[in-house]
């Protein structure tokens, strides 16, 4: 199965595959990047876990010894003391500089996954499973960072990931209200992008039940292709890609009221 994207950046490209019921065929699409390494840590969160981790777990066994980290799901594993189990965890089951860690879930467990992995042992690979429909956003790009008391994402590090593996089956789970957030993403990408996308997402989708049907993955992979393109000019957000901060800005800081 081919690339559906790929990503170009200075530091490197990375495939992006979209699909329904791809995380079961993981550790075969993922296969040339698994070569080499030593084990892999898959990192979710509870609530993911429970419908998910055994089955992804299972996907990559025959490529390489697999260990797992399970955390508590919602925004405040984003924290310091989250942050520091991780790194525990690795060094308890022997990860080294060949081993490689998947995030699987949404975007909390992205940017606390691919954080530890920016940092442990100097850097090593990860790769990205994101499980929400929000998480087609942050699964791309490679901004990865935990919360500070003082503010959002305020400690973290541009890393990245070796691939994206993004299976729209796990999206059918989550509850109307996930999808509004994620679509809401959609929709920033549209006006930051061009007025051909917006009209198409108006068009296309009157109800939530417009996204859950089989176009999800053209959607995705048009709303992706708008955050790769700014990545690939702007990597480290130094001019262009302050545009993905369209609302969220305001959005953090209603959060904190």
């Amino acid at each position: 199965m081919e690339p559906t994207l790929t990503i170009r950046s200075s530091s490197g490209e990375y495939p992006i595959w979209v699909g329904a019921n791809i995380r079961k065929q993981a550790g075969m699409l993922l296969k040339d990047i698994l070569s080499g390494k030593s084990k892999v840590l898959i990192v979710t969160d509870r609530k993911v876990g429970s419908a998910y981790l055994t089955e992804v777990s299972e996907a990559f066994a025959p490529f390489l010894p697999v260990e797992t980290a399970v955390l508590p799901a919602g925004e405040e594993t984003k924290s310091f003391t989250q942050y520091e189990n991780l790194p525990t965890k690795a060094l308890e089951k022997g990860l080294d500089r060949q081993s490689i860690i998947v995030a699987l879930g949404g975007g909390v467990i992205g940017d606390i996954a691919g954080f530890m992995a920016a940092t442990y042992m100097r850097g090593i690979p990860f790769i990205q499973m994101p499980t929400t429909l929000l998480a087609h956003d942050s699964s791309v790009g490679g901004k990865t960072g935990i919360n500070h008391p003082l503010g959002k994402n305020m400690v973290g590090a541009f890393h990245q990931p070796k691939a994206v593996l993004y299976d729209t089956n796990t999206l059918l789970t989550l509850p109307d209200e996930e999808w509004r957030s994620g679509f809401a993403e959609m929709i920033k990408h549209a006006y930051i992008s061009n007025q051909e996308f917006v009209e198409l997402l108006k068009k296309k989708v009157q109800s939530i039940s417009d996204l859950k049907s089989d176009q999800i993955k053209d959607l995705l992979t048009r709303s992706i292709q708008v955050k790769a393109d700014i990545v690939q000019d702007d990597e480290k957000e130094s001019g262009v890609r302050g545009y993905l901060n369209f609302g969220h800005t305001l959005g953090h800081a209603i959060e904190k009221t």
